[in-house]
């Protein structure tokens, strides 16, 4: 399942229209602390088991659940990139597109990562993807969709419902 986790195709989803492109809105040193995990591990528990709980920490407080963000505005996080002009445009546009929990999550040398399903979509087929470093620092919520890794059972079951 891990390797399954970290293999994932990442395919372009981000549409292209005519909103604005906004650039990041404070200089990359500062994102350092809203890009580490805030929470502390438990004694033993298992680097998989954290990067899931720092993964749905960082994805509530930046706005993606159906709860509202933090209120401190300097853990909130851009993506990549962001189709929004503004932060107030980026947290509606995020507001309850994922669910809270995630999915999956895995670590392998190279870094973590946790995915989870769009609240709009029932299937199991399209996912967004937090990446982490092994040392739960640098998250990122990917600006590109997941879907299963060829060759998985999931992978197929989702290539049989597509029409």
């Amino acid at each position: 399942m891990r390797r399954a986790l970290l293999a994932m195709v990442l395919l372009w989803s981000a549409p292209i229209g005519s909103s604005v492109l906004a650039g990041q809105t404070r200089p990359a040193d500062t994102l350092e602390a809203a890009r580490t995990c805030l929470l502390v591990r438990a004694h033993r528990e298992p680097a998989d088991s954290f990067a899931r709980r720092c993964a749905e920490e960082f994805i509530a407080r930046n706005g993606y659940t159906s709860s509202p963000p933090t209120a401190d505005t300097s853990l909130w996080t851009p993506e990549s990139i962001e189709f929004a002009s503004s932060w107030a445009d980026a947290l509606q546009r995020r507001h309850n597109t994922l669910f809270p929990r995630a999915e999956s999550a895995g670590c392998e040398t190279g870094g973590c990562a946790a995915t989870f399903r769009y609240a709009s979509d029932t299937s199991l087929c399209h996912m967004r993807i937090v990446t982490m470093s092994s040392s739960f620092k640098g998250m990122r919520m990917q600006h590109q969709e997941v879907q299963p890794a060829p060759g998985t059972p999931r992978a197929r079951a989702c290539a049989r419902q597509k029409p």
